[in-house]
């Protein structure tokens, strides 16, 4: 609150007179008295000063008081204290950690598979394509879908050990050996079927431009793209195939379809 200062009349008192009256004195001709034996004492008169004394002039009053400082009504404001509390950093669990994997979006390093191709030769193609359709006659009914590859079927399905005894029969090792070899052919022949050479390419070149993906991803997935094109070698056995009267219809069966 603001308080008005208080006005106050001048008094005034600058415009003092000088006294400068000259005091007149009258020059009279006494009347000739008659002689007296003694005339009478006369009191001189005072002498006039020329100056008036010097009167002292009352001080001066300011036209403009000093400004005073009001003291104030009520008390300065006062900033009073927060109704809530000042924010908090989040706990770290509310927090990114640059370290950690990106679980959204991104794919994973360890989600991405690893495309696996081999060269092949001839025999072992025909053989790799006579297993496949026995296989697939003979398990058709079996839970192979339930289980993420032909390994964990042959552990823990009653009739795994079966199909890698049959497996061995045309001259693979285990079914890894045998799932690497018709999955090459499967590789070599869809290519053939659409070559996606070109595309492929423009991927690897995609990736390999890429700044802001990890560099061990970049590396997996590049090796997984050119696992995709076949090499001209698999090409000339795969196209041979397909012109076999025999192998010609069984090589159909690993046609790609959107199931």
């Amino acid at each position: 609150m603001v308080l008005n200062v208080k006005n106050f009349k001048l008094a005034s008192l600058l415009g003092v007179a000088a006294l400068s009256t000259q005091l007149a004195l009258a020059q009279t001709t006494p009347a000739t008295p008659p002689a007296p034996a003694k005339p009478p004492a006369v009191t001189p008169a005072p002498a006039v000063p020329a100056t008036p004394p010097a009167v002292t002039p009352a001080p001066a009053v300011p036209a403009t008081p000093p400004a005073v400082t009001p003291a104030p009504a009520t008390p300065p404001a006062v900033t009073p204290a927060p109704a809530t509390p000042p924010v908090v950093t989040p706990a770290p669990s509310d927090q990114v950690d640059p370290s950690a994997p990106d679980t959204e979006g991104d794919m994973s390093v360890g989600e991405i598979g690893a495309v696996e191709i081999e060269e092949l030769n001839p025999d072992m193609a025909r053989k790799a394509l006579d297993a496949y359709v026995l296989i697939q006659d003979k398990y058709k009914d079996s839970p192979l879908a339930d289980y993420q590859d032909l390994q964990e079927f042959v552990d823990k399905d009653p009739r795994g050990k079966e199909m890698e005894a049959d497996v061995k029969t045309f001259g693979f090792k285990d079914v890894n050996d045998w799932n690497l070899a018709v999955t090459t052919l499967g590789v070599s022949y869809n290519n053939q079927l659409n070559d996606q050479t070109a595309d492929i390419k423009l991927q690897i070149d995609d990736v390999k431009a890429d700044t802001t993906m990890a560099q061990d991803m970049k590396d997996r997935m590049i090796k997984n793209l050119q696992a995709m094109i076949p090499s001209e070698n698999n090409r000339k056995i795969v196209e041979d195939l397909s012109k076999d009267p025999k192998y010609g219809e069984k090589i159909k069966l690993l046609e790609a379809t959107d199931e």
